[in-house]
């Protein structure tokens, strides 16, 4: 009974030491191949990321700015947004508010403000209306940026923004 229970264990083949080392060496190479492929998809997830401001805020702001600029009559840049509500003289580069005016349908005028703001958060851009009290209400366009400033250095309203990664964006527009 001994022999026979011997000679069965002798029929049964079991893996060389050749196949375990290739197996092995194709684990290897496969576990290498997929490391490089997440390190790859965490590096092209951290760009995307930091390229959201170009991809889906500029657009947004672009739309919002196209949209205010396109129905003034005509602008004034100013240093701040003070120098803008307590008439201070206009600049024609490097500003940081832009004051528009635009004709109404019974030919009166409407002042309205665009302004960059800075605090410890970064710039943000805000739209102020001046109210007949005197009090302002505004709306915030966008926030956390690096930077923005209004240029009308050819006749042209510019308003260059930087990203809070150093992208930049230059939007123009004109008074009609």
């Amino acid at each position: 009974m001994k022999q026979a229970l011997h000679r069965s264990c002798l029929n049964h083949h079991g893996f060389t030491l050749v196949e375990i080392s290739t197996a092995m060496g194709l684990m290897v190479m496969l576990s290498g191949a997929l490391v490089v492929m997440v390190q790859q998809h965490l590096s092209f997830m951290a760009m995307a990321r930091r390229q959201t401001f170009l991809t889906q805020e500029a657009p947004q702001i672009g739309n919002i700015l196209g949209r205010i600029v396109q129905h003034a009559d005509h602008f004034f840049i100013y240093p701040s947004h003070a120098s803008a509500i307590g008439g201070g003289s206009p600049v024609i580069q490097n500003g940081s508010a832009v004051r528009l005016f635009f004709k109404t349908a019974v030919q009166t005028t409407q002042e309205r403000l665009i302004a960059a703001e800075t605090d410890a958060s970064g710039t943000s851009l805000r739209f102020y209306a001046p109210q007949p009290d005197g009090t302002e209400t505004s709306w915030l366009i966008c926030q956390g940026l690096q930077g923005a400033t209004f240029n009308a250095s050819e006749g042209i309203l510019t308003v260059t923004l930087t990203g809070p990664n150093g992208e930049e964006i230059t939007y123009c527009g004109g008074a009609r």
